[in-house]
């Protein structure tokens, strides 16, 4: 991607006459629809985003963007601050959640000392269990009493049917988590570093999970709807809304970088590199056996790539193209919109639900197909 000395042209994306940037030869004007899209208020007004950081390639390529961005407009007379968060969502449960000096953070650390101009956080996995975003009477966890979170989050991975749930589970919590943060901080959006190659890894992973009806809400820029539901059964028996909706925008500034020009740029850029851990390297393995859906999905897609760079980026854009269709309900660990037909032709067809007994259970309803089979699989 070329930088701000490239001579602007119109953007392609927003039709910006003057934009800054170049990527394959097209006009970009990177996170400018972004504010744009965002902004609240005719004035000046400060750019707040979170965005979520694996230690992967991707999102640290978003990183060291959202510092160069931080850099340009504290160096711009006049320019509203650009206040940019990122967080990285430990998954060690082997520790407590209020443990020092674990080796994210002693990571993280790294990640300050080469972005200054970032403010970085680091939130343990746990913390999940006292978000309202996830309807936490549907799930086992809830049933799981005894000892501290980390434990009770232990038991819960535990006791998930397969590997694959155990991926899609975690996912959906290191979503809600970054959610919870920018909406409770009052941040303008939050921003995932998936690429092109990332997103079409999501889709086709999000149709073999049985959620193709949540597709369009997973992968394209805009806003997602947001429901809050009562902490217990208690509170929703003394009247409390059981599903507050509020819309957040969510954006993947990353969308039309394939993963292979991210990991050339970084081969231009040693000091980049080398913060991003030895185990994110590719993997020679070849066998498919205890890997989720998610990891078959990610390595077919990075060795296609390269000689199908068209079909890789069409995945995306096809699906970019799809409706974002609204229901009057939403699942409660996921929170798409319920598709209340497909899910119910999915399981009737493939027999898993029985009528009669559905109609006596009161979760059915409150989870999607695909939510459903990451539970009991």
């Amino acid at each position: 991607m070329a930088g701000p000395e490239t001579a602007s042209r119109p953007c392609l994306r927003c039709k910006n006459p003057d934009a800054p940037y170049e990527l394959r030869n097209v006009a970009t004007c990177q996170l400018t629809v972004l504010q744009r899209e965002t902004r609240t208020s005719t004035k000046p007004e400060p750019r707040r985003y979170v965005a979520g950081l694996s230690f992967g390639p991707c999102s640290t390529v978003l990183t060291q963007i959202l510092d160069k961005q931080a850099t340009y407009h504290a160096s711009r007379k006049g320019s509203s601050p650009f206040e940019p968060l990122v967080i990285h969502i430990d998954t060690d449960l082997s520790h407590p959640a209020d443990a020092h000096d674990t080796p994210a953070q002693r990571l993280l650390a790294r990640y300050r000392e080469r972005f200054p101009h970032v403010s970085f956080e680091c939130v343990h996995l746990s913390k999940v269990l006292g978000l309202k975003t996830i309807d936490w009477t549907t799930l086992p966890v809830a049933a799981a009493a005894g000892g501290n979170d980390t434990e009770r989050l232990q038991r819960f991975f535990s006791s998930l049917p397969s590997v694959t749930s155990r991926a899609d589970c975690l996912r959906l919590f290191i979503r809600h988590l970054l959610l919870n943060v920018a909406m409770e901080r009052s941040y303008s959006a939050l921003l995932f570093g998936h690429s092109t190659t990332a997103l079409a890894s999501l889709t086709l992973s999000e149709v073999a999970n049985g959620r193709g009806f949540a597709v369009p809400w997973q992968i394209n820029d805009g806003p997602f709807t947001v429901c809050t539901y009562p902490a217990s059964a208690a509170e929703a028996g003394q009247g409390q809304d059981d599903n507050t909706k509020v819309q957040f925008p969510i954006y993947y500034p990353l969308r039309e970088i394939l993963k292979t020009e991210v990991m050339t740029y970084l081969s231009t850029t040693p000091s980049v590199q080398d913060l991003i851990p030895s185990d994110n390297a590719p993997s020679s393995v070849v066998s498919h056996k205890d890997q989720s859906i998610e990891e078959v999905m990610a390595r077919y897609f990075e060795g296609v790539e390269g000689p199908y760079a068209g079909i890789v980026t069409n995945v995306v854009r096809t699906a970019g193209k799809l409706d974002r269709l609204v229901s009057s309900r939403y699942c409660r660990l996921c929170g798409i919109t319920l598709d209340e037909e497909g899910d119910s032709t999915w399981a009737g067809e493939l027999g898993d639900e029985d009528p009669a007994e559905g109609s006596a259970n009161p979760d059915t309803g409150k989870l999607c197909y695909g939510c459903k089979r990451s539970l009991g699989g």
